[in-house]
């Protein structure tokens, strides 16, 4: 389940970062109402990919010890 979960993420950060350097470089500001949502979401799907899938995310070892499976 977790690789379908990473596919899927994966699928929106890359568009959401492709517009947000599309927009930082000096080229078009977003203009349609979809990429002005993944820029909106990109904070939120940086976190749910640092936390979840990176190795700098804490995952199972930042839980409690009565909490680890």
């Amino acid at each position: 389940m977790k690789p379908f979960l990473l596919f899927f993420l994966l699928l929106l950060l890359f568009p959401a970062l492709t517009v947000l350097v599309d927009w930082l470089q000096g080229g078009q500001a977003p203009q349609a109402w979809w990429q002005w949502a993944l820029l909106v979401a990109l904070p939120a799907l940086v976190w749910l990919y640092v936390r979840h899938f990176s190795l700098l995310g804490c995952g199972r070892g930042c839980r409690w010890p009565e909490r680890r499976d």
